[in-house]
């Protein structure tokens, strides 16, 4: 089917602002024109009046843990290891494929009304593989595309090992074989990982032409670790192992040295940048404006909702922006085109779906967000609106191709009241056997 959104202020970030504009999507679910509005609109089979919206790329979600959505709120107050120990890691260890299967539905389900339409899902509920199967299902069933990056360590007790790890990725891959999930190479962090299986890991990445996805130098103390195991940092153990490169994906980059900026720089890595989390559990802050500056490439990822405690990417947009001026000192640091930028184009490029632009001939991947509201009106600036005043229940519409998977702010095909009521009930019981 053919769909026109029609008379909104169109934002291509690929040339000139229109408003208004229309926006025409062709059957085969690609951008067929992007244009002022004429005075003669034309014939689609669906047409959405667009007027008071933003219609622009689709938002990214370039990090997240989807499962977290059941444990929003109870890792306030505390450091990183804190967290893990006595939050996230008693919950994977006791979630079951079906309650897991519930969480990532809810998690992709706000995605998708936060203007989402592509995200990364860093897979860290591995116990067994009815557990990667129930993600699978739930990625299925919301029709998002999604990189699942199967997360692994082998150091540590009762860790699996790199055989082992290599074995269920490739089941996974057949597994999601014609689906909209991209099974991905996803280490949990360097101190967690031996030197052997993220080579073997690493290669394995190359040969599927997939991301490698890691979590580094989020914390001062792994840093420190890493420089008590083998005498490098997070940045300089990856480009000794060679497994860095632009594959690579950084996600935090929080404490890198100067030494090791260059060498992002000079890889061709990407830089996952996650700073609600980073604030939330007092990580730091990265260093992104230097960043930028220097042409690395810099994605923005929500991270689970245990340590942010939401999957608000136009919320995440303010929060980018305002960390880098007061980090700086700079009201210029980045500006709101950056952010709109690191979020659809950068993000795009990171979930490995291309595009971020509206573009003629396109895949069609793009949203309109409502500025007609209280909180946006009357909008002087249509970026600075979506930017500054815009959060996630502002979001009208969302299509992929020629699918609308949210129209007039209601998610399509899925009684999200329903789910809401499943999952609470379900927590209840989960909570229970973890003794919370």
């Amino acid at each position: 089917m053919s769909i026109l959104l029609r008379g909104g202020t169109v934002i291509p970030l690929s040339g000139p602002l229109y408003d208004p504009g229309d926006v025409l999507i062709g059957p085969d679910g690609r951008i067929a024109s992007v244009s002022p509005s004429p005075d003669v609109p034309a014939q689609a089979e669906t047409v959405i009046d667009c007027a008071g919206k933003a219609v622009l790329p689709g938002l990214v979600n370039a990090h997240t843990h989807l499962s977290q959505t059941f444990i929003r709120g109870l890792g306030d107050d505390k450091t990183l290891i804190e967290w893990l120990r006595g939050v996230t890691w008693p919950f994977q260890a006791a979630i079951t494929p079906d309650e897991l299967y519930l969480a990532t539905l809810l998690g992709l389900v706000e995605n998708l009304t936060c203007g989402v339409t592509a995200l990364t899902e860093h897979h860290k509920v591995t116990n067994t593989p009815a557990h990667s199967d129930a993600v699978l299902r739930a990625i299925r069933e919301v029709g998002l595309p999604v990189t699942l990056a199967y997360g692994w360590n082998d150091l540590g007790r009762d860790a699996p090992t790199a055989d082992q790890i290599i074995a269920e990725m490739e089941r996974l891959r057949a597994a999601a074989a014609g689906t909209n999930a991209v099974i991905a190479v996803g280490p949990m962090a360097p101190w967690r990982c031996s030197d052997e299986a993220m080579q073997r890991t690493f290669a394995l990445a190359e040969a599927w032409d997939v991301p490698f996805h890691i979590h580094a130098a989020e914390t001062e103390g792994e840093v420190a670790q890493m420089i008590e195991r083998c005498g490098m940092r997070h940045i300089e153990w990856l480009a000794w192992l060679g497994c860095l490169t632009p594959r690579t994906q950084l996600v935090h980059a929080v404490w890198l040295s100067d030494d090791e900026v260059r060498l992002v720089q000079k890889s061709g890595a990407r830089v996952i940048h996650c700073p609600t989390s980073n604030m939330y559990l007092a990580s730091g802050t990265a260093k992104i404006p230097a960043m930028y500056m220097q042409g690395i490439p810099i994605a923005l990822g929500a991270d689970g909702s245990g340590s942010n405690n939401s999957q608000d990417m136009l919320e995440l947009l303010k929060i980018t922006i305002l960390l880098a001026k007061i980090d700086t000192m700079n009201p210029t640091a980045l500006i709101p085109a950056d952010v709109v930028k690191m979020a659809a184009v950068e993000g795009a490029a990171a979930a490995g779906v291309g595009g971020g632009r509206l573009i003629v001939g396109a895949p069609a991947r793009l949203i309109a967000v409502d500025l007609d509201t209280p909180r946006s009106a009357p909008v002087h600036s249509p970026l600075s609106a979506l930017v500054y005043n815009a959060v996630g229940p502002d979001v009208d519409t969302v299509i992929i191709g020629n699918r609308i998977l949210l129209r007039g702010k209601v998610v399509q095909g899925i009684d999200v009241p329903a789910l809401i009521a499943e999952c609470k009930a379900v927590v209840r019981s989960l909570a229970r056997r973890i003794g919370w």
